[in-house]
């Protein structure tokens, strides 16, 4: 008799919604950061820094999807993704 198939969780909603963002100030206002020029920069200057600069961006959107997970009540870990270091 073969074993019996663990069913997965179901997914949190916030993942649909963050599969479903197509820009990434669509992805700030979920992520709740402060949408003023000055709040938007504060954010993006922490990422400046990481070459080359693709890699930047992506490293901000992650951050930007952990704190949505976050703000959704999600606890770390969230699909096995680690924090990244900010350093």
């Amino acid at each position: 008799m073969p074993g019996k198939r663990r069913k997965s969780p179901p997914e949190h909603p916030i993942e649909r919604l963050l599969r479903a963002v197509s820009t990434i100030g669509q992805l700030e206002i979920i992520a709740g950061i402060d949408r003023s020029p000055e709040g938007r920069k504060a954010f993006w200057d922490d990422y400046k820094h990481i070459n080359p600069p693709g890699a930047s961006l992506d490293a901000g959107c992650q951050e930007l999807r952990r704190r949505a997970r976050q703000r959704a009540g999600l606890k770390l870990p969230f699909s096995g993704l680690k924090p990244m270091p900010l350093s």
